[in-house]
């Protein structure tokens, strides 16, 4: 039971590795803009914050999904699911809009493989909840007093 989400885990890592080791890939001009005017993103000059930054943010898209798939309906968690899924698709969308339209689109291939590949994780995760099954979390309901009636009925005619 448990060997499911130790793979899933383990595939988010393998993609959120090799995910931060391209996106550390950036061109000579890209580190140069990293390093001098934004400096927000220096943390994608090493591999292992990159790493480190993907793998946090499908960790806390598997933790939603889980806590979601447990505590609600199926329809209510396909709806959630689908959500995720169409914020997936819009944010690869932008990204590769971003990686053809504006500056970074001078970065490295590599660079540009590494954001492909975080939304790639987004997507695989997603998928693997649709098909997953997660025990349901116990409806706890306080037992019925069953307490039985000592009045004589028979008098009262």
């Amino acid at each position: 039971m448990r060997n499911k989400w130790i793979i899933l885990i383990l595939i988010q890592a393998v993609i959120s590795l090799v995910a931060g080791i391209l996106l550390s890939k950036m061109s000579l001009i890209g580190r140069i803009g990293v390093s001098t005017v934004y400096t927000e993103y220096g943390f994608m000059k090493h591999w292992y914050k990159g790493f480190a930054a993907v793998f946090i943010v499908q960790l806390l898209l598997i933790a939603i999904l889980w806590a979601v798939k447990r505590t609600t309906t199926y329809k209510n968690f396909s709806l959630v699911n689908l959500i995720f899924v169409i914020i997936g698709l819009i944010g690869l969308l932008y990204t590769f809009y971003d990686f053809t339209s504006t500056s970074h689109k001078y970065m490295n291939s590599q660079f540009h493989a590494g954001g492909y590949l975080f939304w790639a994780g987004w997507f695989v995760t997603c998928l693997f909840f649709f098909f997953a099954r997660v025990k349901p979390k116990p409806i706890i309901v306080p037992p019925i007093n069953h307490t039985t009636n000592t009045t004589d009925t028979t008098t009262n005619l």
